[in-house]
């Protein structure tokens, strides 16, 4: 009887050591790429933060007290062409005026398939596409880059939304030796109703990469912010712009000035 019992509890253990080693050794779920995009912003070739007074370089000293834009449509482009796309629309925030989250800041993730990438492809401002649905699209929650409360919205038109934000001071002195109080607000307008220019211009940049499965990418892309502003082949003179400028019809000297800022400003953006 001894034996027998013996030989049971052996059966029993060698059943329950097989049993956890098959559980032990089950394969683990796929784990999709990751890719990254962090956008960073320069005065030139030093670091720039919100607030922080800029002097060297330009004709102007200012600082930023906020600075926003739309990135439309982004896609990663592989290397037979097609695209793979990343997102409809989401906000390049460099201020910290509202807390950011997946859709709005500085840093933003992506799940990509696995394979070979040689670049990215995205528009700054809302896409035409969206544009024409506004009404529909605008304003459902917090991961709505439409949403009113990241101050992209005009506020008495919602159909209305300024691709580019940016808000600053400067010292238009020609001593430059008064504090950089001089207001500027620059509203980079895009509409469905045609009232203003659209100005939507996609961008390509290389990034060739090869990814696979729980592997991960990063981009840097860099604004430099007093290449936009005082740049040596386009400059913009703040001491002669008045401190704000919108682009409607009505306003022929603002849709001149809003055409100069939006080219400045996708030519001022680099991979670093």
């Amino acid at each position: 009887m001894n034996r027998k019992l013996i030989s049971a509890v052996v059966s029993i253990l060698l059943i329950f050591i097989v049993l956890s080693c098959k559980k032990d050794t089950k394969v683990p779920a796929t784990v999709s790429p990751q890719y990254t995009i962090n956008f960073t912003l320069s005065a030139g070739t030093s670091p720039l933060a919100m607030n922080q007074v800029v002097s060297n370089g330009v004709k102007y000293k200012y600082y930023i007290n906020q600075l926003r834009f739309y990135i439309g449509y982004p896609r990663l482009i592989k290397t037979d062409s097609t695209e793979v796309p990343l997102s409809n629309l989401f906000i390049v925030a460099y201020d910290l005026l509202n807390a950011h989250n997946s859709i709005y800041g500085t840093n933003f993730n992506f799940q990509i398939p696995a394979g070979n990438y040689i670049g990215i492809k995205f528009g700054i401002g809302v896409p035409p596409a969206i544009l024409d649905t506004i009404k529909h699209y605008h304003n459902s929650g917090a991961t709505d880059p439409l949403n009113g409360n990241y101050g992209m919205i005009w506020p008495t038109d919602p159909s209305v939304i300024r691709d580019i934000a940016i808000d600053m001071e400067a010292d238009t002195s020609a001593a430059q030796n008064q504090p950089a109080n001089r207001d500027y607000q620059f509203h980079i307008l895009n509409d469905h109703n045609q009232d203003s220019v659209h100005l939507y211009t996609e961008l390509v940049f290389a990034d060739p990469f090869t990814i696979s499965n729980a592997g991960s990418h990063t981009i840097n892309l860099n604004l430099d912010f007093n290449n936009v502003f005082f740049n040596p082949s386009s400059p913009i003179n703040l001491r002669q712009t008045p401190g704000a400028e919108d682009m409607f019809n009505n306003d022929p000297n603002g849709l001149i000035l809003g055409l100069l800022i939006y080219k400045n400003f996708c030519n001022s953006l680099t991979r670093q």
